[in-house]
């Protein structure tokens, strides 16, 4: 708290005390006697060639912090010789602290690299004790600009796979770049030789880097992490032509390949898949037959469903016996685990039906007071008998019959995986074979089957798994 000692000094002259109170601060922990408190405030005088970033990664701060504290409404514009007071300010934790997914093809390495600090901040940072453990979806939390004191120059943007007689030199001067900054980029001491197919990587188009075994050249996946219940998004692409196939906890991976050298894949993570880390294993075939094999660590998350009681009246008891509902799901799983090579939807889906949600994809479901030992299937859409149901996106009719369970049912293959299936309607509006388009009426909500009342029961399986079709509302696949 300030206080004013006297009317007759100058309130000019009391700011200058304070500010020369507070360089004298500065001056104490620039030569290390006396360093500003952790965590507390500091005064810094920008100096000549200094930008906002890098005062913000020196105190272990933000540029934006920085900004807010200083009234600078333009980050990139800053003053020899003007003070800045830097809240928050860390001495300690030199960096921009910032949260990091782990992508297929970070090491700790790629990423002291990337944000220029070392392997071993990052690694007591996040209490990472086995650098071989690291998983997609990992969140690591890293100081950008901890180690930027090296001074090493960004590498150029690319991953090259070296070449008979290739060396780091030569390949410097190929790519018109420092071999100095190339090699230490790659952890190298020297322009020495390399062998044949040694991956040099180098930043990406994300300007991060990734360290991927051959024969991939790039991989992604999206969302991460993985969560109970949602589809993943595989784009992959190979340093050649190939032909790939995989497993993701007990189920198969397709793959549509174009090009020859680039792969998607849709999957679905089950509803009862536990969290926590699973294996992603990779089968690629070169055209002479040769295999690659690889295995990725991939995290899932809970999908905190909630529960459900459902109680049918008696004339629906029979509907509960496993002599009607085995023979049910056995022709829903087989139709709906078709795998179609075209592909028929684009974008976003749009919704079935314009009732409000009565209940969400995945709660934990007892019926008439037993155990919680099913889920549901899909997204209940609440609405008035006969109103519209509309085909979210272009698709091919497979069925469309009544069912004792799913009354009125109609499934529309929209290929590469994708089947969505529409339960309980009053009328079945289209026939088998039928090509729809998104928009397209389809039926007309019902009660039909094991209802309680009227309403839509949209359902969708990807790669012969049910997920949730809310998340294709949301986010445009592949």
């Amino acid at each position: 708290m300030i206080r004013l000692l006297s009317r007759s000094v100058p309130l000019f002259t009391l700011l200058i005390a304070l500010w020369g109170s507070a360089g004298s601060r500065l001056a104490l922990a620039q030569d290390g006697s006396q360093p500003p408190p952790v965590g507390g405030m500091a005064i810094h005088v920008v100096q000549r060639d200094e930008t906002l970033f890098g005062i913000a990664m020196q105190y272990g701060t933000t540029v934006e912090a920085i900004a807010a504290a200083n009234g600078i409404s333009d980050p990139r514009y800053i003053n020899v010789g003007q003070r800045l007071l830097i809240p928050n300010a860390r001495l300690d934790v030199p960096g921009a602290p910032l949260t990091h997914r782990v992508a297929p093809g970070d090491t700790l390495r790629t990423l002291a690299a990337t944000y220029q600090t070392t392997a071993d901040r990052i690694a007591a940072a996040n209490h990472i004790t086995n650098p071989a453990r690291l998983f997609i979806g990992q969140e690591l939390t890293i100081n950008q600009g901890a180690a930027a004191e090296t001074g090493t120059a960004a590498p150029p943007r690319g991953l090259y796979r070296a070449q008979p007689g290739d060396n780091m030199l030569r390949i410097a001067l190929r790519l018109g770049v420092p071999w100095r900054a190339l090699a230490t980029a790659n952890g190298l001491a020297s322009c020495g030789p390399l062998f044949a197919g040694q991956a040099v990587w180098l930043s990406d188009g994300d300007g991060s880097l990734r360290e991927l075994p051959g024969p991939l050249a790039a991989f992604t996946i999206t969302p991460t992490p993985a969560v109970q219940g949602q589809t993943i998004a595989l784009h992959i692409t190979t340093e050649g032509p190939a032909t790939l196939a995989g497993t993701f906890v007990g189920y198969p991976i397709q793959f549509v390949t174009h090009d020859g050298n680039q792969h998607v894949a849709l999957f679905g993570v089950h509803p009862f898949t536990a969290a926590g880390v699973y294996p992603l294993a990779l089968s690629m075939t070169a055209p002479d037959g040769v295999q690659t094999h690889l295995t990725f660590s991939v995290r899932v998350d809970d999908g905190n469903y909630s529960t459900e009681m459902i109680s049918l009246d008696t004339q629906q008891q029979d509907l509960l016996t496993t002599q009607v509902t085995e023979p049910e799901w056995d022709l829903v799983a087989r139709t709906m685990s078709v795998f179609t090579a075209q592909r028929y939807f684009d974008g976003l889906m749009g919704l079935p039906s314009t009732g409000a949600i009565t209940s969400q994809f995945g709660t934990r479901r007892a019926y008439n007071g037993g155990v919680l030992s099913t889920f549901h299937s899909g997204t209940d859409l609440g609405g008035a008998p006969g109103s519209p149901v509309l085909a979210p996106a272009a698709g091919v009719v497979v069925l469309a019959e009544p069912l004792p369970v799913r009354g009125n049912a109609t499934i529309i293959d929209h290929g590469w995986g994708v089947v969505t299936g529409y339960w309980h309607q009053s009328e079945i509006g289209v026939r088998v074979g039928d090509v729809v388009s998104a928009g397209q009426v389809i039926g007309a909500v019902g009660s039909t089957g094991r209802s309680t009342g009227p309403h839509l029961h949209w359902e969708m399986w990807v790669g012969g798994v049910q997920v949730d079709p809310m998340q294709w509302v949301q986010q445009a696949f592949p």
